[in-house]
């Protein structure tokens, strides 16, 4: 059994990562509550709730479709997790951030071994090359189609002035 003390600690660190795997408030609340509902008091360790409020967060997600406003509480560099893949951050929060097996990942996440080790290893390879200005997804798709705007406006001042040129020769 787990002191006070621990055990806010616990919810607190349980907090931030089913936000992580949910990228939703309201579902990481909703998770770290099922996960307190199904632990015995007299049983309780720091391990056992932090697993028991991630499955909770990988199951309720798919009530909250879309990732909260608020997930700019999270550090700037845990909001570049969010723009991976689902599987990839998944494993890579449970791997990297909770230190959890790659036998127990794929037994959450309903995965095989060699996928869980697929999907941290793209994780890792992609997160340096993630953008860290922003993490809501259509922001950064409104980012690009303004850079694309941007440049096809430019080559069309290119190709006007370039036409220009040409009808004065005529």
């Amino acid at each position: 059994m787990i002191s006070e003390c621990e055990t806010v600690e616990a919810l607190h660190r349980a907090f931030w990562i089913t936000l992580l795997l949910s990228g939703n408030i309201e579902a990481a609340e909703a998770a770290v509550l099922d996960g307190i509902a199904e632990l015995e008091v007299d049983h309780t360790s720091r391990d056992s709730l932090l697993l028991a409020i991630t499955k909770s967060a990988i199951q309720r997600r798919t009530e909250f479709f879309e990732q909260s406003e608020g997930l700019s509480i999270l550090p700037r560099e845990l909001r570049r997790l969010l723009l991976l893949a689902r599987n990839c951050r998944d494993c890579f929060v449970l791997r990297i951030l909770i230190g959890l097996t790659p036998r127990h990942c794929s037994g959450i996440l309903h995965l095989s071994i060699h996928e869980v080790e697929d999907a941290l290893y793209t994780a890792l390879h992609e997160l340096p090359r993630l953008e860290a200005c922003d993490t809501n997804r259509s922001e950064i798709a409104r980012h690009c189609v303004r850079k694309c705007a941007s440049r096809m406006n430019k080559e069309a001042d290119y190709i006007s002035e370039g036409a220009s040129e040409t009808w004065e020769n005529i």
